[in-house]
């Protein structure tokens, strides 16, 4: 069987559009005369032309504004088509060039669906998998914004005296030197000799 073949807009107006080129010569362009008409700007009145050579199909740039190129490559000449090709028009339209999708299996698959169905019965369920009683680690302590620092070694600060038993160890101090004084004064008799002054001629002679 021969193969039939087809262009399928790929972008531009109408995309995914298909055209069977069931014709030996067909024509692309803006004007409703086309056997493919494409309604965008960029596209000639009569663009291009598709004509059956031999066995192959091939491509002719009809002297368009824009101009026609194979895979992003502008064609200056007639060119054989190749399923897969792109052919750009402008810049925004293409087309992509491939055979027509036959199925094969559409007539066993008619014939097969007066067939009665078969009813297969359920397949069993699968057995659950089995539970393991795995221990999870707990998650790691999340902090917001911070990291945290290890903790330090607290140094205690010397106690300080107060300032009041200060003051009394310096009073009772100078009670103690005054005592002794006295005393070495008193056992020395040095009372005239060192505040005659104090005392007076009277009592120191």
């Amino acid at each position: 069987m021969i193969p039939t073949y087809q262009l399928v807009i790929h972008s531009g107006p109408m995309a995914g559009k298909a055209f069977p080129l069931e014709k030996s010569e067909s024509f692309i362009g803006r004007d409703l005369t086309n056997d493919i008409v494409i309604n965008d700007a960029e596209i000639s009145r009569r663009h291009a032309r598709i004509f059956v050579q031999g066995t192959n199909y091939v491509i002719e740039d009809l002297g368009s504004t824009n101009g026609t190129a194979i895979n992003g490559q502008r064609i200056m000449s007639p060119h054989i088509l190749r399923p897969g090709e792109l052919i750009i028009l402008g810049e925004h339209v293409s087309l992509l060039f491939e055979a027509e999708r036959m199925d094969p299996d559409a007539t066993v698959a008619s014939a097969a669906s007066h067939q009665p169905a078969t009813v297969r019965p359920p397949a069993p369920p699968s057995p659950p998998p089995p539970a393991y009683n795995t221990p999870y680690p707990p998650p790691p302590p999340s902090y917001a914004g911070q990291v945290p620092t290890p903790p330090m070694d607290v140094v205690e600060e010397p106690r300080k005296t107060p300032i009041w038993l200060l003051i009394l160890g310096a009073v009772l101090l100078l009670v103690c030197i005054c005592v002794v004084a006295i005393i070495a004064i008193d056992s020395l008799n040095l009372w005239c000799t060192l505040f005659g002054w104090f005392f007076g001629p009277e009592a120191c002679p």
